[in-house]
């Protein structure tokens, strides 16, 4: 009678390292938000800027991290960040000069993207525990 041997210790290998991934993702999320984060805010206070009369508005966009997955991005309620509403939303006298949500269209896409390269990373790559 013939035996048959098969060697799995690479597969016993990657079972290991595949349990370790979601503990990596972990580690690595929090940084891929806070740069989109960053980046959100920069693209707030691009499109807020060049406008007649709200010089100062770019200078009222501030972010809060609520948590490492969650931020909060928006104007300061002070000087002409009160005037915010209005840029955005227009008045009966004013059309509406801002997307609020066009900077966050923009970043989303780099942020879904970066978070699938550090879950590939995490699940293939070996780094130090």
């Amino acid at each position: 009678m013939s035996q048959i041997h098969f060697d799995s210790d690479e597969v016993d290998e990657i079972f290991v390292d595949l349990t370790k991934a979601p503990n990596r993702m972990q580690r690595r999320a929090p940084a891929v938000f806070r740069r989109g984060a960053v980046q959100i805010k920069a693209g707030m206070r691009d499109d807020a800027s060049g406008h007649d009369y709200l010089g100062q508005l770019p200078y009222t966009i501030n972010y809060d991290e609520l948590s490492p997955l969650d931020y909060e991005i928006g104007y300061d309620k002070v000087g002409q960040g009160n005037l915010a509403v209005f840029a955005a939303f227009g008045s009966i006298n004013n059309a509406p000069v801002l997307d609020l949500n066009a900077p966050l269209r923009r970043e989303s896409r780099h942020v879904e993207r970066h978070l699938g390269d550090e879950g590939e990373s995490a699940v293939l790559a070996r780094d130090a525990e």
